[in-house]
């Protein structure tokens, strides 16, 4: 008869599988306007990620009105956060926030000066998303291995990774990283650069847990708004 312990270990691990989504949409937001855009959307998407460092400032009653559960991040400014917050204003709105949000996005880099509030997130049973991004380049297939080792390691529930894909070479590298999915830290792969939207149309179908969508603009060329995603999709659908 397996232990208390054991047993907590199982409950605690189909709570966690069951919180990560097998697949979604998340419509971005990372202005005032695309705030008002996602409040009045008739079919929202399944999750809409608030950019707190790009939506400043903000209260709780500002999104009220959304119909989605939310994910919550204050970038980085090395991995494109917004407004040169410091790491305690960082932690200062993803705490105020933190009640609110179904997920926290966490970068690997702030995964150890920010770990109060990543784990005071596991302690409250909300999901943990770990990511990466580099807008520059994609990396070697092997520091994405050790990278996702380490969103593991600090228990993430989705290891999120984004990077620049100019060359057919870097999608490809981006597809073998899919082939290292699991349950531990499910994996969330999308590109910037020439091979971006594409990427995000293929990756999905490729085990890609979540695709990203900004509800007005994109920030980065290769990405697709909402409304453009959709519609590809559509037409694809279609054929």
């Amino acid at each position: 008869m397996p232990s208390v312990r054991k047993r907590q270990r199982l409950k605690d691990e189909i709570a966690r599988t069951a919180r990560i989504p097998t697949s979604g949409t998340v419509g971005v937001i990372a202005s005032k306007e695309e705030l008002r855009i996602g409040q009045r959307l008739q079919a929202p998407p399944d999750f809409f990620e608030l950019r707190l460092d790009r939506l400043l400032p903000l209260d709780e009653s500002d999104f009220g009105q959304l119909k989605s559960p939310l994910i919550i991040t204050a970038r980085h400014p090395a991995e494109g956060g917004a407004a040169n917050l410091t790491q305690s204003e960082r932690r200062d709105l993803l705490s105020k926030f933190l009640p609110h949000a179904a997920f926290i996005d966490l970068e690997l880099r702030s995964l150890s000066a920010l770990s109060e509030i990543w784990q005071e997130a596991g302690r409250k049973k909300i999901g943990r998303i770990c990511s990466f991004h580099n807008f520059n380049r994609t990396p070697e297939l092997g520091q994405f291995q050790k990278q996702r080792q380490r969103a593991v390691n600090a228990g993430a529930d989705i290891f999120k990774i984004v990077t620049r894909a100019d060359a057919m070479e870097d999608l490809i590298t981006l597809l073998r990283v899919l082939r290292l999915q699991s349950n531990a830290a499910r994996l969330c792969v999308m590109a910037t650069g020439k091979f971006g939207a594409i990427s995000r149309l293929l990756f999905p179908e490729c085990g890609s847990v979540l695709v990203y969508a900004p509800l007005d603009r994109a920030f980065h060329d290769g990405q697709l708004t909402l409304k453009q995603l959709r519609g590809l999709r559509h037409f694809y659908a279609k054929r």
